[in-house]
This record gives C-alpha cells, structure tokens and sequence, in this order.
C-alpha cells in the first residue's frame, strides 16, 4: 500500500488482502483479531463524527429554506431525500452486521437491547451496555457470514449479499443522479469518488487470472467474521462520507440558484412626507435591482397593480379616506430562475391617515434591536418638542427616554411587538395622538471569517498565516462589536478526523502544527462551534466554515 496516493477503499482492500496472506498460514493470532476489534470500533467513532458533521449542513439547510422557501425548496427536498437514503443504507449494513454476530455468538434474542438500529447487551461482569460487534466471542469463524451472505452457491444467488448489493447499487445510480443535479458531471471529482467508493462489479485482484472475485466473495467470503464487520463499518463510512459531500454541493448551489437583474434604477425613500420649519427632511437613496425580461407582477386583492412608466416598476395608489391606521396585502410574483415557474411573496403593507399629523419615523430601520440604544424621531406638526410626550407600551418591553438634539433613545428586551403612543399639549390640553407599531427583534447573528473569507478554496500557505477566526456584522446599520470567545478547527488526515479546540478567538499553535501543516491538497478544513457573543451578551452559534486546500 505503498504505491500512492489511494482511496480509502483500496486501503480497506489492501488490509483485508494483508490479512488473507495471514490466513494462507492457517495462523490468524488473537491480537490479530483483536486488531480488527480496534479498527472497527474507530470506524464506528468516525461514522459518528461525519454524523455530526452533516448534520450540521442539514441545519444550515434548513435554516437557508426558512429564510427563503422558494429559493431553497429543490435543495431542501433532495437533501431530505439524501438523509432518508443514506440512514437506510446505513441501517442495512447495521442489521447485517448485528444478524451475523448474533448467529455467530448464538445470542438468545430476550438479551438484546436495540438503541438507535444497534443491538446491544449487558455485560455480567461489568453491568454495561455494550455494542455487540465490540465483544464478539467467534471472531475467527469464517463460516457464518459466507453462510448468511453468500450462501450455498458460488455465484451468491441465494445470499443475502444479493439484497445488499442491489441496495448499494441503487444509492450509487441515486447518489450519482444527484450530483449531476446540481452540477457535477461524469468526470467530476465527486462523480468519481462515488463509482469507485461503491463499486460493486466483479474485479480481479493482483494480477489474478480467470474467473473474477464477486462483490459477494471479496467481503463476506473466507474472510474471519471480525473482518466482515470491519467490512460493513467501512462501507457505512463510505456512505456517510458521500452524504457528507452531497450536503456539501447542495449547500453550494443555493446562491447559484439566485435571481439575477439586469437592471437598476435610483430610488428614494422618505422617512416623512413633510416636515415642520427647523426639522430634517431624511430620506434614504439607494438603487434598486429588477429584471425587465421578467416583468414583476403584485398582486393587491384581486387587482393586478399597473405598471408606472417612468420606472416600469408597479405602482399602487389608495386614498386615504378613513382616519386611522391602514392595512393592505399584496402578493408579489417573479418566476424562479430554476423551475420558470411563478413564485409568490406575500406581503403585508400599512399607513396612517390622520387629521393632525403624527409623525414616528426610525432614524436606523424599522424595528427596534435588543442590545443597542434605538435612535427614533418624533414630531407633530404644529406642536414645539418640548410639549410632546413619548410612551413605549407595554412597558415592561423597554423604555423611551430624551435624547441630546431634541430625538429618543428606545432600548428593548423582549422579542416581540410593542408601541410608541404619542401625547401633545395643546394650550395645556394634552391630546392623543395616536401609536406606532414596531417589531423587537435579536441583533441578527454576525457572519465567522478567516482572512476575510467564508470559506471556499484557499491557498495551504495562506490559511496557515492566518491568525484569528473573526465574527462581523454584515448589511447592518449599527456599529456593533461581535468576539469570538471559542471555535474548534478540524480535517480529515488519511482515515481519521483530528479536531483542535480554541478557548479564544486565536488560531492556536497546536491547530497549526497538527492540522494545518499536515493537510494536502484537496483536503477540507472545518472551522466549527464557533461561538461569539456582542452587546446582549448571548452567545452565538456561527455555524460552520469550509475551507478546500489548493
């Protein structure tokens, strides 16, 4: 094994051929099958670590399909399928590998315990529950698995290998099918991982002649019955890894399945309509983006709003005349770039109609965070500052206090809804003049960088030269300060993950040393757990940055 770089299945098969030299000699040692008793215990640990891995990913997914549904929909559906597959096909080579133990060790079924789709017992000497593959009693018996899987012929027709191969075969086309979906194609380095990880065609094997080896025979033939155990817990990691690179293009392909524009126009958005002598007339210039080849369509009640064509952009006009807080609903149409079909974004809009005007207006945004102090404007036409009077309700939500310059200060506490009820005094009468709702929201979660960037390719020189793992807001109109307090950083060296932990936000020597120097090309570098926290004091969960080695 001494020949290059190989895959962990021509690792696997050049153990097991090392072994059946052994086994030529009639002289299989019990630290030999013991041997194998460790190797699949830490193929049992690393099944679990890409567990945890993916499932990160499937979080990611999920949280991108609750922030925009129509966007990630056909990722979140195959991802779904993914999970549900790949648990199956796990779960066959599980109950294969339980079946031939229990047969093997003749284990009476009133002392099993299933947990999780393994079988379990308690040892007598000890009173813990342990994995039954862990304490395998006949682990030289080559007897039992060809009997359970190849069965009495030689080409393996009456074995249950036959049941496992075709459900192999199946999560290969699916798997393969699947990555073509999102974009690989045949000469694709995940297309290829997946033919040769799950290749169930008969082989010839160093330099045999003749009839070739069968799927069937190579695993589960002549082989001692730790060693097909072995066996079936590699192929559970080949399986998991797969799925692990699988969540990996899915993920990658949301951003790709973005709307595109081709087309931007200026726009200005006034906080006030108008304004009193000596105030600010405050408005917000920005460009907005839309695309003329696909015309947006809004929906108001059963009225399709006319295009204004000045802008070519809907427009909607209501007069105002009931006094009092207005609420309309449109529906906003685009066709997704993927599927060309129509894809509805409802929306709920509200304005005010009063006599005497009262005006609440957000310096920052339209909701109020916990955390930072909430800058508000507010004035009533006609009425000098000084005689107007300002309430958050309910009050336990927060509080409203004077700021320098004549504006308010709102800080909150609890995510929600509250208000801002206005009183003026008119000649020594104080008047309502109404409330505004706002939202309470959490200040959105910052975005984890190394170098600047969040993941993607990067050069091995230029990742080992970095520092820290850095945590920034991004698209947000306050100036908040976020830290990393802890992260951890791990990578996948030849058949084992190895994890480094970090109690702050520095990049440490032993995550260099350890990792860092030692990933090749090609290798992915997670950095993982990373917590951060700003100026609520709440930790943050900043999920996971993948990083691909040049």
């Amino acid at each position: 094994m001494g020949h290059g770089k190989e895959t962990p299945r021509q690792k696997m098969i050049g153990l097991m051929y090392l072994f059946l030299t052994c086994m030529l000699a009639l002289n299989v040692s019990k630290d030999i099958l013991d041997a194998f008793i460790q190797i699949n215990n830490s193929l049992n640990e690393t099944n679990q670590n890409f567990v945890s891995k993916n499932q990160m990913l499937y979080a990611s997914i999920e949280k991108s399909y609750l922030a925009t549904p129509g966007k990630v929909q056909r990722v979140k559906n195959a991802s779904d399928s993914l999970r549900t597959k790949a648990d199956f096909l796990v779960g066959r080579f599980q109950h294969f590998k339980d079946t031939i133990v229990i047969y093997a060790d003749k284990i009476p079924q009133s002392e099993l315990i299933v947990i999780n789709g393994r079988n379990y017992i308690k040892q007598e000497e000890t009173g813990d529950t342990v994995a039954i593959e862990t304490v395998v009693n006949n682990k030289d018996n080559t007897d039992i698995p060809a009997q359970i899987m190849v069965g009495p012929e030689q080409d393996g027709s009456k074995g249950q290998a036959r049941f496992l191969k075709e459900d192999v075969d199946n999560f290969r086309e699916w798997a393969i099918a699947t990555a073509k979906q999102f974009g690989a194609d045949s000469n694709s380095v995940i297309v290829k991982n997946i033919k040769s990880a799950l290749n169930t065609e008969p082989e010839h094997v160093h330099g045999e002649t003749g009839a070739a080896h069968t799927w069937m025979s190579r695993y589960f033939e002549h082989l001692p019955l730790i060693a097909v155990v072995a066996n079936l817990t590699q192929m559970q990691s080949l399986v998991r890894n797969i799925e692990g690179d699988l969540l990996n293009l899915m993920y990658g392909s949301i951003d790709a399945a973005s709307f595109k524009f081709n087309k931007v126009i200026p726009m200005i958005l006034p906080r006030e309509t108008y304004i009193m002598q000596g105030n600010e007339y405050v408005a917000n210039i920005f460009l907005a983006a839309f695309d003329t080849t696909t015309p947006t369509r809004v929906m108001v009640g059963d009225r399709e709003l006319p295009i204004d064509p000045a802008t070519g952009l809907p427009i909607l006009r209501i007069t105002g005349n009931a006094v009092g807080p207005q609420t309309f609903n449109a529906v906003i149409k685009i066709k997704d770039p993927v599927t060309e079909k129509d894809v509805a974004y409802p929306i709920t809009g509200q304005f005010q109609v009063a006599k005497a005007g009262l005006v609440v207006s957000p310096t920052k945004m339209n909701v109020f965070y916990i955390g930072p102090e909430n800058p508000v404007a507010i004035s009533v036409p006609g009425v000098p500052a000084d005689r107007i009077s300002a309430f958050l309700t309910p009050a336990n939500m927060g509080s409203i206090t004077k700021a320098a310059g004549g504006g308010y200060i709102v800080k909150v506490n609890t995510p929600g809804k509250c208000y801002i009820a206005v009183t003026a005094d008119f000649n020594g009468t104080k008047k309502n003049m109404g409330q505004e709702e706002f939202r309470i929201k959490r200040v959105p979660d910052p975005v984890a960088s190394v170098l600047g960037m969040n993941g993607g390719p990067v050069d091995k020189a230029k990742l080992q030269a970095a520092t820290t793992v850095d945590a920034q807001m991004k698209d947000f109109d306050f100036d908040l300060k976020f830290t990393v307090q802890s992260f951890q950083m791990a990578a996948k060296l030849g058949a084992y993950f190895v994890e480094e932990s970090a109690p702050t936000n520095r990049i440490t020597a032993n995550m260099k040393q350890n990792i860092l120097q030692k990933v090749q090309k090609g290798s992915k570098v997670y950095f993982e757990n990373i917590k951060a926290t700003g100026p609520d004091g709440a930790p943050r969960q900043l999920g996971v940055l993948l990083f691909t080695i040049n």
